[in-house]
């Protein structure tokens, strides 16, 4: 336990060091299209300033549940999610999970802590396809490479949340599952997300709105 305790002390000091450094701007312009590997990255490799760092832990999972009201909105439309790899959609559109950890994951000094893959959202009523890959966690929130209709729309602020609320709960114990993390870490509708349901579907989410909780534990012992 003392071990455990230790860790989340790191990790916690680790995430509040991140959370207050500026964040590097995301680069302009529009990115290539998705490579024919499903969840391949398609973002620039680190330069020589800014390199990576290994994940928080060896393994882990996550699990990005979306509230009630948005899968009300899901069911209602006929809304399909699909995970891009190592992203797994859960059944009923209920949210995504993802598998955790220095095998697929990494930390870069100027971008944010990095995760492979995503999800797509297929508007049956509207008939527009969205694709969100290739996430970057960073102080305002959660950052990704953005495809509408398959035409790429370059790296979008696609949800925030509130520092308080990450960092009250990164270093949560979890002594049945073998690491630390938090089970409750609320998200919410950014500007830009916002913006381009309205006009894509006409449906009013609003910048502000819950979009869902993470429930994450990085794992450090079997």
């Amino acid at each position: 336990m003392r071990a455990l305790v230790s860790i989340a002390r790191t990790i916690a000091v680790g995430a509040v060091v991140f959370a207050v450094a500026p964040a590097a701007p995301a680069q302009a312009g529009p990115f290539p299209p998705l490579p024919g590997i499903p969840g391949a990255p398609s973002v620039q490799p680190p330069s020589a300033s800014c390199f990576r760092f290994p994940y928080f832990g060896p393994k882990g999972h996550a699990d990005f549940d979306f509230g009630a009201g948005i899968v009300r909105l899901f069911d209602e439309r006929g809304v399909r999610i699909d995970g891009i790899a190592p992203i797994e959609a859960k059944p009923g559109n209920k949210g995504i999970y993802m598998p955790i950890g220095w095998k697929q994951d990494h930390i870069d000094p100027c971008k944010g802590v990095y995760y492979p893959g995503g999800f797509t959202v297929d508007d049956v009523k509207s008939g527009h396809s969205i694709a969100i890959h290739d996430i970057y966690l960073r102080p305002d929130g959660a950052h990704a490479q953005v495809e509408i209709d398959g035409q790429p729309q370059g790296e979008q602020l696609v949800a925030t949340y509130r520092l308080h609320e990450f960092v009250a709960g990164v270093s949560t114990p979890r002594p049945l599952e073998g690491g630390i993390g938090p089970k409750r870490w609320p998200f919410y509708v950014s500007a830009y997300l916002s913006r381009t349901v309205k006009e894509l579907t006409g449906i009013p989410l609003n910048e502000g709105d819950y979009l869902a909780n993470l429930d994450a534990v990085v794992q450090y012992v079997p």
